[in-house]
This record gives C-alpha cells, sequence and structure tokens, in this order.
C-alpha cells in the first residue's frame, strides 16, 4: 500500500512540472519530448520511514529516520539521519540495519552518534537484497554494546510475485 501511495505522489509531482513547463514550451515536439523525460527519471520508488526510536533511559531516546529506494541497477539504498538528545555522555545513538538476501543470508550495518547536538548521517547501498530492517538501540561506550533497543522494523521488503 505505501508502494502505491508513493508511486502516485511521485507522478502528481511529475505531473505537476510537466503542467507548469508544457505552456512555455513552442512546439508539440518539445512537448513531447519533455513528457518523456520525468517518466524516465522517476525511476526509483523512494520510501520514508521512521521516525523510529531506542527504549527510554532516564527520559531520552535516540531516534532515527530517513528513506529507502532501489536505484536503476537493482541496487538498494538506505539513508537517513541518526538523533541521540539529551541522553548521558556514556551512551551514544545506534542504529542498527538488517540486510537480508532471498537465500536466508545476513548483513549488518550500522551508525553510531554520540553527544547530544546535531546529527548522524548514513548511507549504505547493497545488492541483491530481499529485506531490510531496522532498530534504534543505545550504545553503552563503557560496556562496549548495544543496550536499549527498540523493535526491529521492516523499512523494506520485496513484493511476492506468487498467487497460489
Amino acid at each position: 500500500m505505501r508502494r502505491s501511495i508513493s508511486k502516485l505522489l511521485g507522478l502528481a509531482a511529475a505531473t505537476a512540472v510537466i503542467a507548469i513547463g508544457v505552456p512555455a514550451l513552442a512546439s508539440p515536439a518539445s512537448a513531447a519530448t519533455l513528457t518523456a523525460a520525468p517518466a524516465a527519471s522517476s525511476g526509483f520508488d523512494e520510501e520514508s520511514w521512521g521516525y523510529y526510536y531506542s527504549k527510554y533511559y532516564d527520559g531520552s531516546r535516540a531516534g532515527a529516520r530517513g528513506s529507502v529506494w532501489v536505484d536503476e541497477d537493482d541496487r538498494l539504498h538506505v539513508q537517513g539521519r541518526l538523533y541521540d538528545k539529551y541522553s548521558p555522555s556514556r551512551l551514544c545513538g545506534y542504529a542498527q540495519f538488517k540486510f537480508e538476501t532471498h537465500d536466508g543470508d545476513e548483513n549488518y550495518s550500522w551508525a553510531r552518534k554520540c553527544g547530544t547536538s546535531g546529527y548522524q548521517r548514513f548511507h549504505y547501498v547493497a545488492d541483491e537484497i530481499d529485506n531490510l530492517q531496522v532498530r534504534v538501540c543505545y550504545w553503552d561506550r563503557h560496556d562496549a554494546k548495544k543496550t536499549l533497543c527498540g523493535k526491529w522494523r521492516y523499512i523494506y521488503e520485496v513484493e511476492s510475485d506468487d498467487e497460489e
């Protein structure tokens, strides 16, 4: 359902660009070229995800949000920002990403943000991914481990064509 909404919003944006640009064109041949260009460039079906949070620690939580899309080479991209506000200095915001292939293999990536000002950007690219999950935790610098993790959340899943 979210994919359909994203595609519909992308189509609406492309239509608005065309509607504004078409009256300024001099010939119908140029209009046909302009109409074809947005369709070719709107191949990315970008979806937003988040905010997702860690569990509370003394009134503070780490949080992450971002977007996910597949490029023209079928590579999965996930990007976003990790926030860590009002936590003690020993805790850092920590976002963990689980990339799953159709064979069931799993690979992990992570981003960490220490300090309460600003945010940490992240961007990961992976090939042949069927599912991507994220969870937000704290990283305890003294114990060197994840703690106070939120739930795993699916932010990308390949749609199955099986109709049985």
